[in-house]
């Protein structure tokens, strides 16, 4: 399903990419502000609940959270 084309703001054009990313955050973070204003899709309840349950059931299976960082820094320096 193609998502509607909108306009820009009035001079977003005009702006640097790395303008556009703080203004696209700053609207982000005012959209953000009341969290419960914010649809959750229920695959994304689902996907956690199914995480849940993998770690009840396999709870040594867990990994510090310094050790996936390191995972992450390593592939994304």
């Amino acid at each position: 399903m193609a998502l509607p084309t909108i306009p820009d703001p009035p001079g977003f054009a005009e702006l640097s990419p790395a303008e556009q990313i703080d203004f696209l955050q700053r609207l982000w973070d005012r959209i953000a502000a009341d969290e419960l204003a914010i649809p959750v899709r229920e695959s994304h309840f689902e996907l956690a609940e199914d995480r849940l349950a993998a770690h009840r059931a396999q709870p040594d299976a867990a990994r510090p959270v310094e050790e996936l960082l390191d995972r992450l820094g390593r592939r994304h320096p």
